[in-house]
């Protein structure tokens, strides 16, 4: 079945604006759209993605959740571009190497310790860059995408990040962002791949050599069904790990310092309040998640309200549109730094109510990590400036439809005087 040849004239206006929204670019707002949607049409036909959307928290939920109902994207438009990553296993080889994984980027020793450590240490080094600079300065460029992408690097293993600031943004617009299969995206996303394993291969063989304490390491330390994993597999994982490592945190705080920016009283409650810096870290992922939809195939027939969608039809789970489902969030289109401020570190696992790290069995193994960059980045940035500005003549503009943030962030930063007291930390 190609297309929903029986949609009802509300359901076809709603997939005719989506794909209007996608042309854009980031250009429209989706958030007024979606919130029409929940209500008139939670599930419509999208004719530029060959693919039903759904909008309303519970079907989000169930798309990403049901591992036996609904398959991650694979070999096709909206698929990550790397191959076949953790993502796309099931069942027991996923249980097995994404706990390899884990035993790196979840291990609370590691996330209290050396990778705490090292995420502060960066973060100083990021912020004394910035107290260093003009009057105003790209944070985007110069802090927020430079944070996760120099810990990631460290985490695989690879001294110097400077080469991967371009790729991993090439890789992610290749996969997630490209729902309707634009043939530069995929091949500037291709050429990114290739540059990337050709930096990553002597360090899996220098890793098979001599182990150490990164994921690398890791990975071809352990061994599945009596054997190691190739070195394809693993240079295969460790791009994946490249992209979903840094896309979170950096448009996560991109568009959390934007609003803080824009909103002086925020800025002073947060100021006022330095307990809720892992609530307003929830809340950005709830009110602006970086990764704003993906896309399941269909592994029987099944429907979603009176629509049938049949075995092996693709679905988009908006996780912009769940986030904010007045049925489960209470004024969700405001945002509202003490929403999470007595549950925030639940909403960092697979228990949380939000959907910004997805859903049951592959629920993202790095928010923890995530949750350690955010927090620390947001409480540096409390302790080192009296206040954020848009300045006069400049601009933020929204840039992705599935990726969304900011495209940049320009900002005028002031900072404080005299000395500082020790530097706010959320527990992990």
């Amino acid at each position: 079945m190609s297309e929903y040849s029986s949609a009802k004239p509300i359901q076809e206006e709603m997939g005719s604006r989506f794909d209007a929204i996608l042309a854009s670019g980031g250009g429209i707002n989706p958030h007024p759209f979606y919130r029409e949607c929940r209500s008139v049409a939670p599930i419509f036909w999208s004719k530029a993605t060959k693919a039903w959307v759904l909008t309303k928290y519970s079907d989000v939920r169930r798309v990403l959740g049901e591992e036996e109902e609904f398959a991650v994207l694979y070999g096709q438009a909206g698929a990550t571009i790397h191959g076949r990553t953790v993502l796309q296993m099931r069942g027991e080889e996923h249980r097995k190497k994404n706990a390899i994984i884990a035993r790196v980027v979840r291990n609370p020793v590691a996330i209290t310790g050396r990778i705490r450590q090292k995420v502060e240490a960066v973060s100083k080094q990021l912020i004394d860059t910035l107290l260093a600079t003009p009057e105003v300065v790209d944070v985007r460029a110069e802090y927020t995408s430079l944070l996760p992408l120099t810990i990631i690097a460290w985490l695989l293993g690879i001294e110097d990040p400077t080469p991967l600031r371009g790729w991993y943004r090439a890789l992610a617009q290749a996969g997630v962002e490209n729902l309707v299969a634009d043939p530069s995206r995929q091949a500037a996303g291709e050429g990114a791949l290739h540059k990337f394993e050709a930096i990553i291969a002597p360090v899996i063989e220098e890793k098979r050599r001599n182990p150490t304490d990164d994921i690398i390491s890791a990975l071809v330390s352990a061994d599945y069904g009596g054997e190691p994993m190739s070195a394809a597999e693993v240079e295969t994982l460790c791009g994946f790990l490249l992209t979903a490592g840094v896309e979170t945190t950096d448009r996560s705080l991109t568009s959390l310092f934007a609003l803080l920016a824009q909103d002086e009283m925020l800025w002073s409650q947060l100021q006022s309040e330095k307990s809720l810096v892992t609530s307003a870290a929830v809340e950005i992922l709830r009110y602006e998640p970086p990764v704003q939809g993906l896309g399941r195939m269909a592994l029987a027939d099944t429907e979603f309200h009176g629509v049938e969608v049949p075995k092996g039809g693709r679905v988009i789970g908006i996780i912009a549109s769940a986030n904010r489902d007045d049925d489960v969030f209470d004024q969700p289109d405001n945002f509202d730094v003490t929403r999470f401020a007595d549950s925030a570190d639940r909403e960092f696992t697979p228990a949380g109510k939000t959907l910004p790290f997805g859903a049951g069995v592959h629920h993202c193994t790095g928010s923890l990590l995530a949750k350690l960059e955010l927090t620390t980045a947001i409480g540096d940035f409390l302790d080192h400036f009296i206040s954020l500005k848009v300045p006069d003549g400049f601009s933020i503009e929204m840039d992705g439809v599935m990726l969304r943030s900011p495209r940049a962030l320009p900002l005028s930063l002031s900072p404080k005087s005299g000395t500082l007291g020790p530097p706010l930390r959320a527990t992990p």
